[in-house]
């Protein structure tokens, strides 16, 4: 036996009971005295109680010390400093792999320092050749509008505010928006309730976006319901095609997750998408796929949301620089940027009211924000939540809005009373991720740990659907609510529909 210490047989050898290891007796006592009761091998919780003392023939008995000038006396002197030596060198060993490891982190972090730079590097010097080209493109449109040559300024970020043009747009949308709505009644192909409540999953596609950073973190769908546009964490976006059954278009070119997906739903065939990378670019179809025609730098910080005005004209995006950008997609300007002295931690979601005129925005400290888009003034805000507000959701009719925040609550608010009149829960321990209406309002949908359907005005649990094997992150209703689809974590686009209905392939 030796001392797992000193490296020597011991004199009065004991073993510990947790971990195993012989020890001299009084170095391992002395050394629990001085490093409050931490075993030296394992680092675990180690007192005197656990030290069995080991019974050993011929025990070796030590002369008594008669005094102190004698050679017991000088030999049990240097015992007690080639004990206290012993300790100071494991000490010392133990310090010096501490050092090493700590070098080699360091000597890490420069390596990824020096490829962070290397990359920065390049993406500058293709944002300049691309700001080159957009102001000879900008040029050619605008002959008289001279842009200065400075070498830094982005035309995205030149703020033109909200000119008369743009206002009078807005209202005549919201003008023409409000007349059908009053009249329009829920829709004779609306799925009913039973067919809420028989909702299962009817079609699963899996194996979306890169394994390597797996996860599906937005989606949206498209006017027709046959194509599906996500967003992941492995900075590409994807569109799926359903009854072709294939990914037919891969948009690459952000440099961090996709935060929101969009598709514009104009003739141009246009999506939108928005990055932790800080911008918002603007894709439309070619020949050869999907090709970038416009990348929108109007935020300091990450982009986490972008919400389509229903004009289709301009679009909002939120960012974690506490701020908010109206951009005009016909020419690819931000022409206004706001921001307030209420909100220092950042917008985390946004959504446009269904006529236009007011965003609704949920920020990281968990307040919720109504704003007069033409005006661009807080009108309204709502507390109550107690965790960064992930997202939201107007009702079609105008009336309600939904929210869903990291205190895994979804609360509804009266836009007429400004008043939270209802919160819905979920059982302990399940997350909300999202909120979404279906577009004629009779019914919302509430993602996270599963899946869950509610009845509006009732707000009673219709379906709760658990096949998913990773967080939801985002989901959408169909057309009349006949299915809805959902994605997440799990790289699975998941469609659920009325368990009678026609199950659809799986890719």
């Amino acid at each position: 036996m030796f001392c797992a210490i000193s490296g020597e047989a011991p004199e009065v050898p004991v073993i510990s009971s947790k971990s195993g290891h012989v020890f001299e007796k009084r170095l391992i006592t002395k050394y629990l005295a001085e490093n409050d009761n931490k075993c030296p091998i394992t680092g675990e919780e180690l007192s005197e109680q656990d030290l069995i003392e080991v019974k050993s023939v011929p025990k070796i008995v030590k002369p008594r010390t008669p005094t102190m000038t004698s050679i017991p006396s000088m030999l049990a002197v240097f015992q007690n400093e080639w004990d206290s030596l012993m300790l100071e060198t494991y000490t010392l060993k133990q310090q010096y792999q501490q050092v090493r490891q700590e070098l080699s982190h360091a000597l890490y972090q420069q390596d990824a320092a020096c490829r962070v730079i290397a990359r920065v590097t390049k993406e500058r010097d293709a944002a300049r050749e691309a700001l080159v080209n957009l102001r000879a493109h900008m040029d050619s449109q605008a002959p008289a509008a001279e842009v200065p040559d400075n070498g830094n300024m982005s035309v995205d970020t030149q703020e033109e505010g909200l000119t008369s043009a743009v206002i009078e747009k807005m209202a005549q949308t919201s003008q023409a928006l409000s007349k059908t709505r009053k009249k329009r009644k829920a829709p004779a192909e609306l799925a009913s309730v039973d067919d809420i409540k028989s909702y299962a999953q009817t079609a699963v596609v899996p194996a979306l976006h890169s394994s390597t950073t797996p996860g599906i973190t937005c989606i949206d769908l498209d006017s027709t319901n046959k194509l599906v546009l996500t967003g992941g964490h492995d900075k590409i976006a994807q569109i799926y095609k359903q009854d072709e059954d294939k990914t037919v278009a891969e948009l690459k070119g952000h440099t961090k997750r996709i935060t929101d997906v969009l598709f514009q739903g104009t003739e141009s065939g246009a999506v939108l998408t928005s990055s932790a990378d800080k911008t918002v670019k603007m894709w439309r179809p070619d020949d050869s796929g999907y090709t970038c025609v416009n990348t929108i730098d109007a935020h300091d910080s990450e982009v986490t949301s972008i919400t389509l005005h229903p004009s289709k004209e301009y679009l909002v995006s939120s960012s974690q620089d506490s701020t908010w950008a109206f951009h005009d997609l016909g020419t690819g300007r931000t022409l206004s940027k706001v921001g307030s002295a209420d909100v220092q931690t950042g917008f985390s979601c946004a959504q446009f009211h269904p006529d236009g005129l007011i965003l609704g925005t949920g920020t990281n400290d968990s307040a919720v924000r109504i704003w007069d888009v033409k005006s661009q003034t807080n009108v309204a805000t709502f507390s109550g939540h107690t965790g960064r507000v992930t997202s939201l959701s107007f009702s079609e009719n105008g009336y309600y809005l939904a929210t869903a925040s990291e205190d895994n609550l979804v609360k509804l608010w009266d836009l007429r009373k400004l008043v939270n009149f209802k919160t819905l829960e979920v059982p302990q321990n399940n997350k909300i991720n999202v909120v979404n209406f279906d577009y004629s309002g009779q019914y919302l949908a509430v993602g996270g740990t599963d899946v869950r359907v509610f009845k509006v005005k009732e707000w009673n649990e219709l379906s709760v659907l658990t096949d998913n094997t990773g967080e939801v992150n985002d989901l959408r209703f169909g057309d009349f609510a006949q299915f809805l689809v959902s994605g997440g974590m799990d790289r699975s686009l998941r469609y659920f529909g009325p368990s009678s209905s026609q199950p659809m392939e799986t890719a």
